[in-house]
């Protein structure tokens, strides 16, 4: 990556590689088209120039212009999404550790925007200053600053088309997450949210696939396995602390998530510590 200033009067050249380029204007326009389409990338805008196509200027610079630009590659699938097609709550499937292949992970960055925030110029100078240093060891904290970026770059896509439904499904699961460890009543919920019952449950299962009980219960097996990795806490302590009263149901709950009972899960996890702690 690096940081440059066109003069007045330049004008990109043709060129097609296996990368992408995000290019970020500070200040001035750049004229850039891709296969065929043309960008006028403005200050504090970006575009995501994509790999395989063809790019060029088709239009001079008018004025002194300064860019960011950033290549990295990424070799899964890609393709354009519409912003409205992208299930941000989206449940993934739950991970333990028997698990022995990496979860696929999926990211999304806008390809045209206009930057909403001021920390996306210090984030990139401190970028630039790391690979510019060349050293060997500033190469992981160089690519944990391009994590931050590209975080931010998601949330611009998010937050430019947060509609109603997902506000509303937002706002379920930071009650959920709140009220964990409480007895759930959807009518406390539907006043506290100020939205009737059904309304809320079809805009979370709309965005999640889960009703608000079923989503409860996930986030509610997540906690207890990790107090069950994590703690000495009693069976009866964690069904408590997961808002579980019964403890017949944490244990139904519990296998119907994990696959076979709390004290077994614990004891097998202990057991894989130990084996690889041994060897």
């Amino acid at each position: 990556m690096s940081k440059v200033k066109f003069p007045k009067s330049y004008q990109h050249y043709e060129r097609i590689f296996s990368l992408y380029d995000i290019i970020f204007v500070r200040y001035g326009t750049l004229y850039m088209n891709e296969d065929g389409i043309p960008y006028e990338i403005g200050e504090n805008q970006m575009l995501v120039l994509e790999p395989g196509k063809l790019h060029y200027g088709h239009i001079a610079c008018r004025e002194d212009t300064l860019i960011y630009y950033l290549h990295f590659q990424h070799h899964s699938a890609h393709r354009l999404v519409h912003p409205e097609e992208i299930r941000w709550h989206s449940v993934l499937p739950i991970t333990t550790y028997r698990d022995l292949e990496p979860q696929e992970q999926f990211m999304y960055i806008p390809k045209f925007k206009e930057l909403n925030t001021s920390q996306i110029w210090s984030l990139l100078d401190e970028m630039i200053e790391l690979r510019n240093l060349s050293v060997l060891e500033q190469m992981l904290p160089l690519q944990a600053l391009f994590g931050q970026l590209l975080m931010m770059l998601q949330k611009m896509s998010k937050t430019s088309h947060n509609h109603h439904s997902q506000q509303i499904c937002d706002d379920i699961i930071i009650y959920l997450n709140d009220h964990i460890n409480k007895p759930f009543r959807l009518e406390e919920m539907s006043q506290k949210l100020n939205f009737s019952i059904d309304y809320l449950s079809k805009c979370l299962k709309k965005h999640t696939d889960l009703t608000p009980l079923q989503y409860l219960n996930r986030i509610r097996m997540l906690k207890a396995r990790d107090l069950l990795e994590h703690s000495e806490s009693s069976l009866r302590e964690i069904s408590s602390s997961v808002g579980i009263s019964d403890m017949n149901y944490f244990f139904r709950l519990f296998r119907k998530h994990f696959g076979i009972p709390p004290a077994k899960y614990r004891a097998s996890f202990y057991s894989v510590i130990s084996e690889r702690s041994i060897t």
